[in-house]
């Protein structure tokens, strides 16, 4: 089980780069050479829209939505009904890392071949938003091949009555990207 395990993992791995790049060397967790500086698991990345031209403003339901207090949380504050608008106001990526062994250098990330870091989110336009030594950083790879980091992204809205909440977004508004 544990030779499937290591199997997958270098999959996954491989995946992430190509074919922008060579290959890549999946570590896993319990692996003697972790870095003490990895990220915290889950990482939550506040603040961020996490694709090219990706915009808080006016959005359109596409879905009945229920709005809780927090993100993950239990407490339900509204209910959105399909094609009512509510204000974009904020949101937050929750990931978890995916460890990898960069196969090539990464001069905007300050990325070496060698080097361990963590890829957490989808940022845009071919970039990743990664953790090396402690320090969020940029990673560029245009594959489109899986599996990625497992991520979630959390969206804070504001009603037409003035309630905010949040919620999952994922496909259900519409009008959330300001190129198209």
């Amino acid at each position: 089980m544990l030779n499937v395990l290591k199997l997958a993992s270098l999959v996954v791995a491989l995946a992430f780069l190509a074919p922008t790049a060579p290959t890549i060397r999946a570590q896993s967790s319990g692996d003697q050479s972790k870095q003490l500086n990895a990220p915290p698991n889950p990482y939550i990345d506040k603040g961020v829209c996490p694709f090219e031209c990706c915009t808080y403003r006016e959005w359109t339901a596409n879905e009945a939505i229920e709005l809780l207090d927090q993100p993950n949380g239990k407490k339900i504050v509204a209910h959105i009904q399909k094609g009512e608008k509510v204000q974009g106001l904020t949101g937050e990526v929750h990931s978890v890392p995916l460890r990898v062994v960069a196969s090539h250098d990464q001069p905007d990330a300050n990325i070496k071949r060698g080097d361990v870091y963590y890829v957490l989110h989808y940022s845009g336009e071919c970039y990743w938003t990664v953790w090396h030594n402690g320090q969020l950083a940029e990673a560029e790879n245009c594959s489109d091949e899986g599996p990625h980091p497992q991520s979630t992204w959390w969206v804070k809205v504001k009603t037409a009555s003035g309630v905010t909440g949040w919620t999952v977004s994922r496909g259900n508004f519409s009008n959330q990207d300001a190129c198209g």
